[in-house]
């Protein structure tokens, strides 16, 4: 038995959390003129950087990182990343 395929137009407005839900139960080649998409997203690879720090900064990072619930290379991560857009901020009031 052949499976009828749908129309995209039958799908109703619907919110994201609802269009979730939908696209739990269905599948994009049940529909009319479905394709498979071609784009490939790729990150740029990223540098490891090693580093040492006192005793100390480890503990507060490590507290910090437990605290907030963050792992401790994503916390620093974001710490100097932080600092990397406060510094492009200023260069670029400078300028």
């Amino acid at each position: 038995m052949m499976k009828r395929t749908k129309k995209v137009s039958d799908i109703p407005p619907m919110s994201d959390k609802d269009l979730g839900k939908f696209w739990d139960g269905n599948e994009p080649e049940d529909f009319e003129g479905w394709q498979q998409g071609t784009l490939n997203f790729k990150r740029p690879p990223k540098k490891l950087v090693q580093l040492r720090l006192e005793p100390r900064d480890i503990r507060i990072i490590d507290r910090e990182s437990k605290r907030s619930g963050i792992d401790r290379a994503q916390l620093v991560r974001s710490w100097v990343k932080e600092k990397i857009r406060r510094i492009e901020i200023m260069g670029s009031d400078l300028k």
